[in-house]
């Protein structure tokens, strides 16, 4: 995919996959970590050119997750996957270069769903069941949760700039966005 100036999208390459994936996130130029539903590896690895890898983690899981049960993201500066288990209400941090990681639970993490590569490390989980999302250290340390006043957060994202952070919801007839600024 390319984007022109004038803000076109151009596909460039179609990658067929044998398994759907709820979340996708780059790890390099030519290599994506995903979270497929209904297969037994609850992460996998994609290339540019249609290589399919598993991802294995001694912290990870080693279950079939269904739709919307788990996501996942990637911390380049770090080298770590990150993987939210909805129902377990946990959060899975793997440096895939020590093999080392941390569990994350609190009870400021109950449903998490969307997950966010933030700065310096961080990631950024949406608490689906307490309306809120929660910044966690590369140390797996709860560093900040935030109400956000909407019903099943989802999803959260950081703007380029770093000034803003969006969050939307998943609520069945009230879906919204909310925009929040980022002081330092």
């Amino acid at each position: 995919m390319s984007v022109s100036d004038d803000c076109s999208v151009t596909m460039v390459k179609m990658l067929p996959t044998p398994f759907t994936y709820f979340s996708i996130s780059p790890m390099d130029a030519g290599t994506f970590m995903v979270s497929p539903y209904n297969h037994e590896r609850p992460v996998r690895t994609v290339d540019v050119h249609g290589k399919q890898g598993d991802f294995k983690h001694k912290l990870l899981p080693d279950k079939t997750y269904k739709i919307y049960e788990s996501a996942c993201t990637f911390i380049p500066s770090t080298n770590t996957c990150v993987f939210v288990d909805r129902d377990q209400h946990t959060v899975y941090m793997c440096d895939i270069t020590s093999g080392e990681g941390h569990v994350v639970k609190s009870d400021k993490i109950v449903k998490p769903r969307g997950v966010y590569a933030g700065p310096n490390g961080t990631v950024f989980v949406c608490s689906n069941y307490t309306g809120a999302f929660v910044q966690i250290s590369p140390r797996g340390d709860i560093l900040m949760s935030h109400d956000v006043e909407m019903w099943a957060p989802n999803a959260v994202s950081l703007s380029g700039d770093g000034a803003r952070l969006a969050v939307s919801n998943s609520e069945i007839d009230n879906f919204k966005i909310k925009l929040f600024k980022v002081s330092s």
